[in-house]
């Protein structure tokens, strides 16, 4: 039958495949080699000498534009008069100029703007060496930033020129001419560059050129665009490469054998097998007659392995088989459970579906999506997504970010103010769950029992969404970057508990300038050198050994999702968030007094007398991050925290919980004030306190307990607050029990002038909870 087939060159075949296979090694493997290691190198070459030819010219032509601005001042200095001071015309445009005799210079001197410590340094730099180069600072009551001259005249005394940023950038912006990213860094001789003004867009390698006489250096990064006009197009390799595999392909079949089986030929049997062609060998499969059928699917061996995708959602029909939930995961502020059990695929699928539903029906055509680092959370966020692409929603997948970082994105963004983030936070590895933005604000308590039943219920919208990735890293490390002054080179260990912010923090604080050590800064859903969650004294043992080791200025303590921090001091001392609350509310009234602080009821009573003594207003409140964000947003408070870690600032920042920037600004203050951790710290009224305590309970039980301790609980001559299960004020001090919204526990906390009244007040709640449940169980617990 062979020979009655007229002759027949497949496509690929045996005789055909490994020679064609070689030749697309060989052209495509040398168009490679040459592109990456002859054309690439010379093309990079190219473009940088580009780029710092342009960038060399942005310097010479900013220096001539500084040089005109200072043989100005010169002019005035050299016709000063009292009388001339305020002649606008003689200064450039939108300055100011005041004048300082030697014995006027200190800080709070003067007016728009008040000299300040930096503004002082400048005077009297220029009264000993002369006239000093243009520092740009930020300075003034909108603390803006502004071009400062020192000029010195006669009779040892001083002109201050001060002119609006906002001027120069009208010159810097005259000065890009596009082809990427310039950029006016600021550098002093004890800090590290600061970036001061930005335009376009760039990547690759920078070039510098220092502005000669000054502070400023010009950054230029290439855009693709420049990239292309002076670099080399290595495309004409692979062009070169493809002709010549064309051409070595058609030569290849020029010379093939003709007369090869065809393969359903071979695949019958052949005669050295002394089979027959019509008729198989027994056991051998008869591929002719399951011509036209259904190839029949191979089952594989119990002890196979199929890799998988990673984070491959499971099929529709599994994600669609259940809308019975579990409650009890629906928490008062977020969602929590056990992966797997309570929080699983399907479970994640119809939370996008119900989510997606819900924000466009209040108008969202947009849901941001992160997620943490734990073992569960990319798969979970899968079919999150997917759950949110079938309600018509669309979504943009942030990856593995820090829930502060999808709260920045939904602060920042244009098209959405909502988003999910899948973490559970500090709890322990076998724990998942979702925190929820909508509309700038959490969803939380009833709003997410009604979730639970739009899950398990519906309606649903249906539709097709689209959905993208985007890395928002760089933004908000540059937010922050752009806010933050520090001074020096603190020496910083991070400790982030292999959450998720191992890799991000250490990046973000280098950044600002510290010499980092990393300590647990790997990203690793086990969690396996302690749990993530900073506010318990035995998780900081490690972060303390190693501060103390390195001689560190700041340990700094993060929770498995960035948003809590607990820092250590130098000395090894544990500084609670409601004692950095304290020290951010100091600095930030002496700013804005009368402005409104909130704090949880876990936080110390001298937090809400040290706002009273700097002029603000302290308002307690429920513990967790969704009831203080809702109250920050309410009071339009411009601080809130809580004892567990959060610190919500909205003093030039955006107001959500975010621990790496709380660590940032109180690193601000200690270089302002030029003290220590410990030193700001003995700085505040001095009280003896216990960390958080938990007691295990049902978490059935736990609101019922609470509810009958406040009925049957007998306290004496004490007031009580029931903002948040039960704080009992006594004169000397109070104690603290509520249910806790994240774990099955009860939370205690205790404070007072002395560790004996400490103690009484302690003994008598203990007793009043016995009496309610004698099955309760203490932890030790020890005095900070």
């Amino acid at each position: 039958m062979a020979s009655d087939r007229p002759d027949r060159l497949p496509v690929i075949h045996r005789g055909l495949l490994l020679p064609a296979l070689l030749a697309v090694a060989a052209w495509m493997g040398g168009a490679y080699y040459i592109e990456r290691n002859i054309v690439a190198p010379r093309s990079a070459e190219q473009i940088a000498a580009a780029a710092d030819s342009r960038v060399r010219e942005d310097a010479a032509q900013l220096q001539q534009q500084l040089r005109a601005r200072a043989g100005q001042l010169q002019k005035l200095a050299g016709a000063f008069t009292p009388a001339t001071l305020n002649d606008n015309a003689a200064l450039p445009d939108g300055a100011r100029a005041q004048f300082f005799g030697r014995g006027d210079i200190r800080v709070g001197a003067g007016s728009r703007p008040p000299l300040n410590f930096a503004l002082v340094d400048l005077l009297e730099r220029s009264l000993e060496e002369a006239s000093q180069p243009l520092e740009i600072l930020r300075t003034g009551v909108d603390d803006r930033r502004q071009l400062h001259n020192a000029i010195p005249l006669e009779g040892d005394s001083a002109l201050l020129v001060t002119q609006p940023f906002d001027t120069f950038a009208t010159t810097l912006e005259e000065l890009h001419s596009g082809g990427g990213q310039l950029v006016l860094l600021q550098k002093f001789s004890d800090g590290p560059a600061r970036a001061l003004w930005r335009a376009g867009q760039g990547r690759g390698s920078s070039a510098r050129a220092a502005v000669e006489g000054s502070y400023l250096t010009v950054e230029f990064t290439p855009d693709a665009g420049f990239a292309r006009t002076h670099g080399i197009a290595g495309r004409w390799c692979y062009i070169g490469g493809g002709i010549g595999l064309l051409i070595t392909l058609l030569l290849l079949l020029r010379f093939v054998p003709r007369h090869i089986p065809a393969p359903w030929e071979r695949s019958i049997g052949s005669s050295a097998r002394g089979g027959n062609a019509d008729h198989p060998e027994p056991g051998q499969p008869d591929l002719l007659a399951e011509s036209g059928k259904e190839p029949v699917p191979q089952r594989v061996a119990p002890s196979a392995t199929v890799e998988q995708p990673a984070a491959q959602a499971p099929a529709k029909s599994e994600l669609q088989a259940t809308t019975d939930f579990p409650r009890q995961v629906f928490r008062a502020y977020d969602i929590r459970g056990i992966a797997g059990r309570e929080i699983n695929e399907p479970f994640a699928y119809q939370l996008g579906r119900a989510l997606g539903s819900l924000a466009q029906h209040i108008g969202e055509e947009l849901l941001l999506v992160g997620r943490d680092g734990r073992n569960s959370s990319e798969l979970l966020a899968s079919c999150l997504i997917e759950g949110i692409l079938d309600s018509g929603c669309n979504s943009v997948n942030l990856g593995l970010v820090p829930s502060p970082l999808l709260y920045f994105a939904c602060a920042r963004g244009k098209n959405t103010s909502s988003g999910i983030v899948v973490t559970a936070s500090h709890n322990p590895a076998d724990y998942n769950g979702f925190k929820i933005v909508m509309k700038g604000r959490p969803l939380a308590e009833d709003k997410l029992q009604r979730l639970h039943q739009l899950m398990q219920k519906g309606p649903f919208k249906s539709g097709q969404g689209s959905n993208r990735e985007q890395d928002i890293r760089e933004t908000y490390i540059d937010a922050i970057f752009n806010d933050v002054a520090l001074a020096g080179q603190p020496r910083l260990v991070v400790d982030a508990g292999n959450g998720a912010t191992s890799l991000l923090a250490p990046r973000l604080f280098e950044q600002l300038g510290c010499a980092v050590t990393p300590l647990f800064c790997e990203i690793d859903g086990n969690f396996p050198n302690h749990p993530p969650d900073p506010s318990r004294p035995e998780n900081l043992e490690a972060l303390i050994d190693e501060v103390k080791e390195t001689g560190a200025d700041l340990g700094v303590a993060l929770d498995g999702d960035g948003d809590r921090v607990t820092l250590v001091s130098s000395s090894g001392r544990i500084a609670w968030a409601d004692r950095l609350v304290m020290l951010l509310a100091r600095d930030i009234l002496a700013r804005n007094p009368g402005e409104d602080i909130v704090f949880d009821v876990k936080s110390s009573r001298a937090l809400a007398q040290l706002v009273n003594q700097y002029g603000g207003r302290p308002i307690m409140w429920k513990t967790g991050h969704a009831p203080m964000k809702t109250k920050m947003l309410e009071t339009k408070a411009i601080l809130g925290g809580e004892l567990s870690g959060h610190i919500f600032i909205r003093d030039r920042w955006f107001g959500f919980d975010d621990g790496i920037y709380a660590a940032a600004r109180i690193l601000e203050i200690m270089a302002l004030r030029e003290q220590s951790l410990d030193e700001l710290l003995e700085s505040l009224p001095q009280l003896v306190s216990t960390p958080e305590i938990l007691i295990e309970v049902d978490e059935r039980e736990k609101f019922a307990l609470i509810e009958k301790l406040q009925k049957q609980g007998d306290f004496g001559e004490a007031d009580i607050n029931t903002i948040d299960g039960l704080r009992i004020e006594y004169a000397d001090g109070w104690g603290l029990v509520r249910a806790s919204n994240t774990g099955a526990a009860l939370t205690l906390r205790f404070e007072a002038e002395t560790e004996e009244a400490l103690e009484r007040i302690r003994q008598q709640l203990m007793a009043q909870l016995k009496k309610i449940d004698p099955k309760l169980a203490v932890p030790d617990w020890q005095l900070v």
